[in-house]
């Protein structure tokens, strides 16, 4: 049941959580940038300084579904605001870090604290809207997730390069800060943004509500699905800077820049998404973004000239969007009588198998380089692609196709 939110409203309430969204984008990505300076400053292996990404991704997957069964019982918007709060002193305490232990569990609190901000907002976003009409404010409210990695990673580099790394993590804070107060004015302005509404029917316990939500097969499927792109694409892209650094001896402003074209290539896929809606269907947007992706990263080792790195990161950018706005909008009805708790399990399910991705991917680092990395990771999610197109499509509802 969608609340009767005037669409002005529902648009300004949009863009104050897609402002927390570019701070928790910001958030994920600004990491990836530094890694060589962090090993460099606390005297590890560049393999070991990857694990602040690991803990953040650990700290955003354990905490989402607590924190989803929190949103419905106690409000989305409501808790959407308190994190952003949380999240503004986590990223404070992460900058003041003096050791990598220390820098480590700041990120796993980072990651803890950011946790439910995307997933709870776009839980919202499914209360607000009818099916028909989520994916393109999905799309919309990506937008500012996305313009946030590629506002990190080039703040993040910028900051290593002619400044510290920690500053970069000082503007998060202060834009999770804004968001936060932006939230509160809009509760006191219009009270009905906090309000609790109840898809249909009574309301589960939250374990018995999953093990619903698990019983069904087309749920199963897009866990599965937002399993895979996470532990292959999303994960391969952590490694892009350390890449570029050992074959192109590129300067941490620079690898910022070309981490960015990532994020470029979502919102080239967002600019579009309502054409794209009228001419393919979700089954060919799953199968064209893992296509897409897949591409970019086999030919990404073989790239000859640093200038050529924006183009493939682009298409594996485009891609990565495409596969995860559709599965994000069939994520929304995961869990009708629950919204948040069932979108956190699949907010989970992605975090922890990026957090996944990352450790065997600094494993295969140490062995056999980086280039295996984006390799192996584009083989699996083109056999992914395949899968979803001839098999998976099958169990699809018919009104979610």
């Amino acid at each position: 049941m969608s609340l009767e939110l005037s669409v002005r409203a529902r648009e300004r309430t949009v863009f104050l959580l897609s402002l927390g969204g570019f701070a928790s984008g910001a958030n994920v990505r600004v990491m990836d940038t530094v890694l060589p300076q962090l090993a460099d400053e606390f005297g590890v292996a560049v393999g070991l300084a990857a694990q602040t990404v690991t803990a953040y991704a650990l700290g955003y997957g354990g905490m989402q579904i607590l924190l989803g069964i929190a949103g419905d019982r106690f409000g989305k918007f409501r808790l959407v605001t308190l994190l952003c709060f949380a999240s503004t002193v986590a990223c404070l305490l992460a900058a003041a870090a003096g050791t990598l232990g220390q820098l480590t569990a700041a990120r796993l609190l980072c990651g803890a604290a950011a946790s439910a901000i995307i997933p709870v907002s776009l839980a919202w976003v499914g209360d607000m809207a009818p099916f028909e009409e989520r994916q393109p404010i999905l799309a919309r409210y990506a937008s500012g997730g996305i313009l946030g990695m590629v506002t990190g990673q080039i703040i993040g580099g910028l900051a290593t390069e002619y400044w510290d790394w920690r500053a970069a993590l000082v503007i998060v804070a202060l834009v999770y800060c804004g968001a936060g107060i932006g939230m509160m004015r809009e509760a006191r302005l219009n009270p009905l943004v906090t309000a609790r509404p109840l898809a249909g029917g009574a309301r589960l316990p939250p374990l018995a509500a999953i093990a619903t939500m698990l019983r069904r097969p087309w749920s199963r499927v897009v866990l599965a699905s937002v399993f895979m792109e996470g532990v292959t694409v999303y994960a391969a892209v952590t490694f892009v800077g350390i890449d570029l650094k050992e074959r192109f001896a590129a300067n941490y402003g620079l690898i910022g820049l070309m981490l960015a074209f990532f994020a470029v290539g979502g919102m080239l896929f967002t600019r579009g998404m309502r054409q794209r809606m009228r001419t393919m269907s979700a089954r060919q947007l799953i199968a064209t973004g893992a296509a897409s992706s897949g591409i970019g990263m086999i030919l990404f080792p073989l790239v000859p000239a640093i200038w050529l790195v924006p183009v493939l990161m682009m298409a594996i950018g485009f891609g990565a969007y495409m596969l995860h706005n559709t599965l994000q909008t069939f994520a929304t009805q995961l869990l009708p009588e629950a919204r948040a708790t069932g979108f956190s399990v699949f907010a989970t399910l992605f975090f922890l198998s990026q957090s996944l991705g990352v450790a065997l991917g600094a494993l295969m680092l140490g062995g056999s380089g980086a280039g295996t990395v984006f390799v192996t990771a584009a083989l699996l999610i083109a056999l992914f692609g395949t899968w979803f197109a001839t098999v998976a499509w099958r169990m699809v509802p018919a009104a979610d196709r």
